[in-house]
């Protein structure tokens, strides 16, 4: 008798770590995507952020405010690095923030990929016409 008879088990077998290592890929691609997003919203919000403050502290606020958000995403950054170029800090003027980190990927290991992935992102705020100078109580 020469049959077929276990030969749906030896695909099974076969085929299992394949599809393990797909799920496995699509778990991490699903993590980088929502860590773009995740500090793509930090950087916006820390711009917004340092566009509203009065005074010299404006950077101090937007690394703050970017750490926060960054935070409450649950994004866990091995390296943050936030640069703020407010050099143009004046009614109608802008505030540019570019943010960096280094993405910690836990939990996809098994793919013998990078645990770790380096995210950037920039955003640009407008600073109110209409509002005071820095030094105004208004």
């Amino acid at each position: 008798m020469t049959g077929d008879g276990g030969s749906v088990s030896t695909e099974l077998v076969v085929l299992t770590p394949a599809l393990v290592l797909l799920m496995l890929f699509v778990v991490l691609a699903g993590r980088l995507g929502q860590a773009t997003q995740d500090v793509t919203q930090a950087a916006a919000e820390a711009a917004r952020a340092a566009s509203i403050v009065r005074g010299v502290d404006a950077a101090g606020i937007a690394r703050t405010t970017a750490e926060d958000n960054l935070a409450a995403a649950g994004v866990r950054c091995r390296d943050l690095a936030i640069a703020i170029d407010g050099a143009n800090r004046r009614p109608g003027g802008t505030v540019r923030v570019d943010l960096r980190c280094d993405v910690e990927l836990s939990g996809v290991a098994a793919l013998g990929l990078v645990s770790q992935r380096s995210v950037s992102a920039s955003a640009v705020e407008v600073i109110d016409t209409y509002r005071g100078g820095d030094g105004d109580a208004r």
